[in-house]
């Protein structure tokens, strides 16, 4: 997520909503990216599941709902690539990999 300065993603399509909302979309990208490090989910199936999200909630004319999905589609289909070496050269010192 670029642009974090007061952990809230620097994104204008955020607006409509709440700083609940936000913390809760930002729990589960975070949750996301952990676990695409980690190798249990896959970056694009991330991507391809909020993207039928946003298309399912477009059709029923949900537009927070479909603002939310596309946010989240954008911010946790990003892989962190600095994070996961670190927890990469981390997890081999340790004998984890």
């Amino acid at each position: 997520m670029e642009g974090r300065a007061n952990g809230v993603a620097d994104d204008s399509s955020i607006s409509p909503f709440t700083g609940a909302e936000l913390a809760l979309a930002d729990t589960v990208i975070l949750l996301m990216k952990v676990m695409s490090m980690h190798g249990i989910i896959d970056s694009d199936a991330i991507e391809m599941v909020f993207s039928d999200l946003e298309d399912r909630y477009r059709a029923q004319n949900l537009a927070g709902a479909t603002a939310m999905a596309a946010y989240l589609r954008r911010h946790a289909a990003d892989a962190d690539h600095g994070t996961l070496i670190r927890v990469q050269a981390a997890a081999e010192k340790s004998g984890d990999i």
